[in-house]
């Protein structure tokens, strides 16, 4: 590796000439995204939620629509959970809604509806942490605080040519250390914004636009020639691929879901019933379809489901033999699953309850928890309850055989 350059260098680094440079760049370059036309901490706070993981472009009709549904931070903790995790639908990571509706409800009951209008006071609300707290602190109220994200490690790490994982509390603490001294006292929200911006559009993870970065000259990554270097991070965890058996009662044009749990993966969630099948060597499964045995399968269904109403038929259906369709991949941040899938068809819907039908639904008329955890809807109103994108090609099938059925009867 090059020498760094000298002590100086450091000095020069140091300099406020750094802020002017950056806001200066970022009020003539950055994009015009609608968060940013925004003071409201509450829509911050949502946009800040939303672009966890995922990007601009897929966040802004998301966004637009949630702040529509739910204009404010009293009218999202009064909402129910399932319209919460509906308007999120198709935005993926779930548990974010449920953080952002959890916080909601925590300011509504202990603020009295009302946003803290600093850092600490916004770290104590559940689901913000320090670099939401941060974020909202400095551009909704003109706090000096850093907000640093993935995209401000990298920038620091590259200006500073940091030689240790950026997830370190070390490295944590340096970053920060140097975010303050840079940071502009009139505009600390556009300043972090600014350093966001850079990273997002110019010190990309993948590629460094160096001859179109406002602090190229002072960078020492860049000055060293060894820009693409860093960030340095600790090795991952490899992520597992699991096979996940999926079981789709139908009736006609109805599908069986039920709710997942409260806690872990897809949480909250509604889905087609299924069981994770682990590998037993270890290794990434195949794109073929695994040999599963009647006595497999009936063990697999009675795991999946807690309803012991259907496992009559589908033991005789098991008996007669199955075709299993698939597979579809699907990936999670620390697992991908090989979704495959066999359809059991109903002569009609079973459930320890009675069953009414409603505009096409079948809904349950008990208020014990199968009630609330498991339901029969048709295949054009799957859209009325919040699915996980993962199952969306096991939808699409269905919808498209049951499109081939409706045009042979015609």
């Amino acid at each position: 590796m090059k020498a760094f350059i000298d002590h100086d260098h450091m000095d020069m680094l140091q300099d406020q000439n750094l802020c002017t440079r950056l806001l200066n760049w970022y009020n003539a370059s950055h994009r015009d995204l609608p968060w940013r036309k925004t003071g409201n901490p509450y829509a911050i706070w949502v946009s800040e939620v939303m672009l966890q993981q995922t990007q601009v472009k897929t966040v802004i009709p998301y966004y637009e629509r949630f702040l529509q549904r739910f204009p404010s931070v009293n009218e999202l903790a009064a909402a129910d959970l399932e319209d919460v995790l509906m308007v999120w639908s198709g935005l993926g990571y779930y548990s974010r809604a449920r953080r952002l509706w959890e916080g909601a409800n925590y300011i509504l009951q202990h603020l009295n509806g009302q946003m803290p209008g600093d850092y600490d006071g916004l770290l104590r609300i559940p689901g913000i942490g320090d670099y939401t707290a941060g974020a909202i602190a400095s551009i909704a109220f003109g706090q000096r605080i850093p907000a640093i994200d993935g995209n401000v490690k990298r920038v620091l790490s590259r200006l500073l040519a940091w030689n240790e994982p950026v997830e370190t509390v070390r490295s944590l603490r340096r970053f920060k250390e140097r975010l303050l001294a840079w940071q502009s006292v009139e505009n600390p929200g556009d300043f972090n914004q600014a350093l966001m911006e850079l990273g997002a559009m110019v010190c990309t993870a993948a590629k460094s636009a160096c001859g179109c970065c406002p602090l190229a000259d002072v960078c020492r990554g860049f000055l060293g020639g060894e820009a693409l270097l860093y960030p340095l991070k600790k090795p991952k965890t490899r992520r597992k691929d699991i096979t996940r058996l999926t079981f789709v009662l139908r009736k006609g044009n109805k599908i069986y879901v039920q709710k997942r749990p409260a806690k872990g993966l897809l949480a909250g969630l509604w889905e087609f019933p299924g069981s994770e099948i682990e590998d037993s060597d270890g290794q990434s499964p195949n794109d073929g379809l695994p040999d599963i045995s009647r006595d497999e399968y009936m063990v697999h269904f009675q795991k999946a489901l807690a309803d012991r109403g259907f496992d009559l038929l589908a033991e005789e259906q098991f008996r007669r033999g199955v075709i299993l369709h698939g597979p579809i991949w699907y990936t999670f941040s620390h697992r991908r699953w090989k979704i495959i899938w066999v359809i059991i068809d109903l002569p009609e819907p079973r459930s320890p309850f009675p069953l009414r039908e409603t505009e096409g639904d079948y809904s349950s008329n008990s208020k014990d928890e199968y009630s609330e955890i498991s339901r029969w809807v048709s295949l054009e109103n799957s859209g009325q309850t919040p699915l996980p994108v993962a199952f969306s090609g096991i939808y699409e099938s269905l919808q498209s055989e049951l499109t081939s059925s409706l045009q042979e009867l015609e």
